[in-house]
């Protein structure tokens, strides 16, 4: 009975911990493995040479606001761009600049992130998070992942994969 009870307390502080926009499914939520569920599937084209060919691509998907600032910045010191090309898609106008990317993209209709598979957050609305498309075009990564900018590591840890 002992057991059965502090499970379930632990269950309900992993609830707890989820915010509006995490995946329903904690299952699909940064997984950590390429290939899961329907992937590897053809990454389309979604701006001039994104997905880039011969060079993994990451592509980014977040809501208009400071996530993209905060993204901008947390790209420009990492070592990311230097493993893959990379893009962001923003759900909304036509996004503002950043440098540490090759293509921002706006996405007001939700296309772009719904032809890459994304799953949409609990809290309902547009995805946050990324795909890992591979050199030859195909995605092989995607996850809702709200606090992407704080975890480029393991974005990086999911591009090695692909070699």
């Amino acid at each position: 009975m002992g057991a059965a009870v502090g499970l379930g307390l632990l269950l309900a502080l992993a609830r707890a911990g989820e915010g509006p926009l995490d995946d329903p499914d904690q299952a699909w939520q940064r997984p950590g493995f390429l290939d899961a569920g329907d992937l590897p599937a053809t990454a389309p084209t979604m701006a001039p040479g994104v997905p880039a060919r011969r060079r993994p691509t990451v592509v980014f998907f977040l809501r208009p606001g400071d996530s993209l600032a905060e993204l901008c910045h947390a790209l420009a010191a990492s070592r990311l761009p230097a493993q893959a090309a990379t893009a962001v898609v923003v759900a909304g106008s036509t996004p503002d600049r950043c440098a540490a990317v090759g293509a921002l993209v706006a996405d007001p209709n939700g296309a772009v992130a719904e032809a890459y598979g994304l799953r949409r957050p609990g809290g309902g609305g547009p995805p946050v998070g990324y795909a890992v498309v591979d050199a030859a075009g195909a995605i092989r990564y995607r996850t809702l992942d709200p606090e992407v900018a704080d975890q480029l590591d393991e974005v990086g840890t999911i591009v090695a994969a692909l070699s």
